[in-house]
């Protein structure tokens, strides 16, 4: 029996594994169990020969719109091993999908913030819309991109990571094709179709074996599992600072914070 999850849907069509965030009313904001809901997924279907494609999409006009919430306001009170736990859970997934044995598409219609587009950054391929948007705000709200930071800087080279990382910029589907952080950018009318070709053409002409030796290649150049275990400690750590705090106090009573002062 297939099993039905709260906050995503899975879905196996032909050759593709499609994964769909699944929190509208929440604007697919992440929280711990809809991201081990996605980690659930990827971990049952990892040695399904069959699958040789997973996408990545959404149910919304919204990819994924960050942290939730109403999780942020529970973290105020965590201890740093609370915080450590809490980054770990995010770190294993960017790490599975980043060593994942088979291909990952990201569909991103609308606005991909924070952890979302760190989902979005840790898939292989990334089709796009011309109105979506990507960033990292954190910096904004006394938050650390530690564990994006860890990959993002071999996705689109140092200038670009630190001029996101370091702004916190919303940038959009142009800008983010410009970049290298985006492959693909279509219409909205369009984008699913020249999605659904190159996975028949990809399927059809590529061998399963040799992607994943690829995938492995390529996760070994990045030298990365100290990295994000070093990030994941960062990000943990940075959580007991005073900017935290205001930050996240800011950010759930919608004010804006002037950091000059």
């Amino acid at each position: 029996m297939k099993k039905k999850y709260e906050h995503i849907k899975s879905n196996i069509i032909q050759h593709s594994l499609i994964i769909t965030l699944n929190r509208p009313n929440k604007r697919n904001a992440l929280n711990p169990k809809m991201i081990n809901e996605i980690q659930e997924v990827f971990d049952i279907n990892k040695k399904n020969n069959n699958i040789r494609v997973i996408l990545i999409e959404s149910s919304s006009n919204v990819f994924c719109a960050g942290a939730d919430i109403e999780y942020l306001n529970k973290i105020k009170e965590f201890s740093y091993e609370d915080n450590l736990m809490d980054s770990k859970t995010l770190m294993k997934l960017f790490k599975t999908m980043l060593s994942y044995p088979k291909l990952i598409i990201s569909k991103v219609c609308g606005a991909a913030m924070g952890g979302g587009c760190g989902i979005v950054t840790a898939s292989d391929i990334i089709f796009a819309t011309h109105n979506s948007k990507f960033g990292y705000p954190e910096v904004k709200i006394g938050f650390t991109p530690a564990l994006v930071s860890t990959f993002l800087i071999q996705k689109i080279n140092l200038s670009n990571t630190q001029e996101l990382l370091l702004s916190g910029k919303i940038i959009d589907g142009e800008k983010a094709k410009k970049i290298g952080l985006v492959n693909f950018l279509f219409s909205e009318k369009d984008i699913h179709k020249e999605i659904l070709q190159f996975i028949d053409d990809f399927t059809a002409e590529t061998s399963s074996d040799s992607i994943q030796t690829t995938k492995e290649i390529l996760y070994s150049h990045l030298e990365i599992d100290k990295k994000l275990e070093q990030a994941a400690k960062f990000n943990a750590d940075s959580r007991k600072n005073a900017d935290f705090k205001k930050g996240i106090t800011a950010f759930l009573n919608k004010k804006k914070i002037n950091w000059s002062k």
